[in-house]
């Protein structure tokens, strides 16, 4: 009987230990992957991920490009964030802003499968667990 207390109480123990588990959540346009503790928020075409100790958020939008190529948009909307120009980085455009807070932030917009949506994803703040989130993306 003491030894299956030790067994469960060792493997109480180790369970407590574990790092929290992501989630792959749907949104329908897309998927992503979201880490346990951190929030999300619907708002229209927009998805927002906000880490726990809210260091760092994430904003995904997937919207009809309505003719635009993602360069334009991306360079529209570093204008109006008052961005860096945009660079290519693969198949997406990268520009740097400062938020209204003035926190660092990175914008990305690229085209999705059909051309006829363009998906844009915004980076504000640091966080370990921003670079896996953000790899984990998968346009449906």
């Amino acid at each position: 009987m003491k030894m299956r207390v030790v067994f469960f109480t060792c493997l109480l123990s180790l369970a407590l230990c574990l790092p929290a588990l992501a989630e792959m959540k749907d949104f329908g346009k897309f998927k992503i992957e979201v880490p346990a503790g951190w929030t999300t928020a619907v708002d229209g075409d927009t998805v927002g991920i906000t880490a726990p100790d809210k260091s760092a958020s994430i904003s995904v939008t997937v919207a009809a490009s309505d003719g635009a190529t993602p360069e334009a948009i991306a360079k529209e909307l570093s204008a109006a964030f008052k961005g860096s120009a945009p660079t290519k980085d693969d198949d997406a455009y990268v520009f740097t802003f400062k938020n209204e807070n003035g926190v660092d932030s990175v914008g990305v917009v690229g085209g999705l499968g059909d051309g006829k949506q363009v998906a844009v994803v915004t980076i504000t703040g640091e966080h370990a667990d921003v670079e896996k989130i953000l790899n984990s993306l998968e346009e449906k």
